[in-house]
């Protein structure tokens, strides 16, 4: 097959891992691909992979002109490729892939991808793009299938679930380092609760340290690791809720790490406190690879990626108290952490690896291709 991958974002997401991955696997597997883009980090991932890329989009400028030229450039580069298949992984300007597609290139087959969290608009036009200029829509989770289906008045045949995936080689249960606890001032005889996720009010991590905060009873000591960026929230603010619950103690901060596999092995437990989003959860995939526990909030892929009970806990949202008490199970019971662990990881090597993850797309592709005799 020949692929053309549209994707308009500059900045290095969920979605955008999402486009990067499946487009390498799909070259490995013998297809050629292209991913039209913008200059940023996913060009330069896509790049480092050895993807052909095209970086002359702009259509998160918002202007006329880069309209006019993504329109005109969609067309020459589609009348030169000759894709069988284009597929958008983008919300701004969705339309225009397919758009053109139907009007210079008809043979093609328009895939919209929708590794989001958004809701699609009802409006007109919107039905109208998914109707009669996209061919097959792929979504992250079956909850955002179910939603499109209702919002836009789609038969589910016109819709697959694709989930994300993780690199289970790089992520995996022997890339130990016994002096990472060392180096994050953790002691062995802790319980590392770990919340890999960006400082942004959507990932609720207030929820976290009240959490932990509830525990400091126990005999083992629970501490909470967090890594991520600064985004909306400020490791100040972060630090300040941790003395005011009175855990400055029990609360290690990591802005950026070189070597996440190795920390993620010296944990004990991997949760998402996240209130909203988690279209794709790479954090969870990550912890589940690495043979991690999981106790994740009932929002948006998550309760997808966790079997309740066998490698993890699917709890409510904004619950403090219901993640203190799950989490209360696993530092009391060494061997319920270790068989949880242990199903994390062969959940990911049964449903969850790259190869698996081209695999589905492809036969995706395939199916609609298929449909156009």
């Amino acid at each position: 097959m020949k692929i053309i991958q549209v994707l308009n974002s500059p900045n290095w997401s969920a979605a955008s891992a999402y486009c990067i991955n499946v487009s390498y696997e799909l070259m490995k597997l013998g297809h050629e691909v292209l991913i039209m883009t913008e200059p940023g980090k996913p060009l330069e991932q896509a790049k480092s992979l050895g993807i052909p890329c095209d970086d002359k989009l702009r259509l998160n400028e918002h202007s006329l002109s880069a309209y006019v030229h993504g329109l005109k450039h969609l067309k020459q580069t589609y009348k030169r490729f000759k894709p069988d298949i284009v597929s958008a992984h983008m919300n701004e300007c969705s339309w225009m892939p397919g758009f053109v597609a139907k009007m210079s290139f008809p043979t093609a087959k328009v895939v919209r991808v929708r590794a989001d969290i958004a809701a699609p608009n009802k409006n007109i036009f919107n039905l109208y793009v998914n109707h009669k200029w996209t061919d097959h829509i792929i979504c992250s989770s079956q909850l955002h299938k179910d939603v499109c289906c209702k919002n836009l008045f789609l038969s589910p045949d016109k819709l697959s679930v694709v989930y994300g995936s993780v690199d289970a080689e790089k992520f995996n249960t022997s890339a130990y380092d016994s002096s990472i606890r060392k180096q994050l001032g953790l002691l062995d005889d802790d319980f590392v609760v770990c919340l890999l996720g960006r400082l942004s009010p959507v990932k609720g991590h207030e929820y976290a340290i009240k959490a932990v905060s509830l525990l400091k009873d126990l005999p083992v000591k629970v501490k909470l690791l967090c890594i991520g960026y600064e985004s909306e929230r400020k490791y100040d603010w972060l630090n300040g809720e941790a003395e005011r619950l009175g855990v400055t103690d029990r609360l290690v901060t990591v802005e950026r790490c070189d070597n996440i596999p190795a920390v993620l092995n010296s944990v004990d437990v991997g949760i998402i406190t996240s209130l909203g989003s988690e279209a794709n959860s790479r954090a969870t995939l990550e912890y589940m690879a690495c043979g991690k526990p999981v106790v994740v909030t009932n929002v948006g892929v998550l309760p997808e990626l966790v079997a309740e009970g066998k490698n993890g806990f699917v709890i409510e949202k904004g619950n403090s108290e219901k993640l203190a008490e799950t989490l209360k199970k696993l530092v009391l019971n060494k061997d319920l952490c270790s068989e949880m662990g242990k199903a994390s990881r062969q959940r990911i090597e049964d449903n969850f690896t790259l190869k698996q993850f081209g695999l589905k797309m492809e036969a995706v592709y395939k199916t609609v291709l298929g449909s156009r005799a």
